[in-house]
């Protein structure tokens, strides 16, 4: 038996972690959960992520418009964050060929190629692909209201860990939305503005009970394998 495979896309703050969890805890069925916020925080080490100081090698943040340092930023990666993300992505498709069912919430953006490796390590797999989306106004209020609550790495960054990451996290945001949600291909979308978790979840498995997503399919067409 295959598993299900089902990936849950959205910025910070569009409420896909809780989802995630959520739809794993309800669910009578074996779902494995992976998570990006633990996948960067917990798997990649510190030092090759975008705070770390050998980012350039891993994930690094740079200026949107090199002539503008100081303005907004967005992401690329180095060797080892595309193998990283590659890595990720070929777990899922793995633990699916095994037999278990995995939910991924996931930063699914095509610049970087994210999600162009993510359709083709997932091919001959039946994946639904999930979209949470408030508005750009929505997020930014929620993440102001969020506590910095993980552990930070002092030793890498200096005692003014927090302020730093606040600030790079604030200049990355703009990029991220645009980024995360360029992609217009979609099984399912939701706006978690308008709808709480229990109702996104009570989405999400409809959808699933309708049979597997085709976006993947049509994603796979949109960009041949390179």
């Amino acid at each position: 038996m295959i598993g299900q495979v089902l990936i849950v896309t959205g910025t910070s703050g569009s409420g896909k972690s809780t989802a995630c969890e959520l739809f794993a805890k309800r669910s009578d069925d074996f779902w494995l959960l992976y998570g990006i916020d633990h996948f960067l925080s917990g798997t990649l080490p510190a030092k090759f992520g975008h705070h770390g100081p050998r980012a350039r090698e891993g994930i690094y943040a740079h200026p949107v418009d090199e002539a503008d340092p100081d303005g907004p930023l967005r992401w690329s990666f180095g060797p080892k964050g595309e193998a990283a993300f590659r890595t990720l992505h070929g777990w899922v498709a793995t633990a699916a060929r095994e037999g278990c069912n995995i939910v991924l919430d996931h930063l699914a953006m095509t610049d970087p190629p994210v999600l162009q490796d993510l359709i083709w390590q997932l091919e001959g797999l039946p994946v639904t692909f999930v979209c949470l989306k408030p508005s750009y106004e929505v997020l930014s209020a929620r993440i102001a209201n969020r506590t910095m609550d993980k552990p930070m790495p002092v030793d890498l960054l200096g005692e003014d860990v927090v302020k730093k990451i606040i600030d790079r996290l604030d200049r990355l945001r703009p990029w991220f939305y645009e980024a995360v949600y360029a992609n217009d291909i979609y099984d399912l979308v939701i706006d978690t503005e308008a709808h709480g978790p229990e109702a996104v979840v009570g989405m999400i498995e409809a959808r699933l009970g309708e049979g597997p997503g085709t976006a993947f399919g049509q994603l796979r067409d949109r960009y041949p394998r390179g």
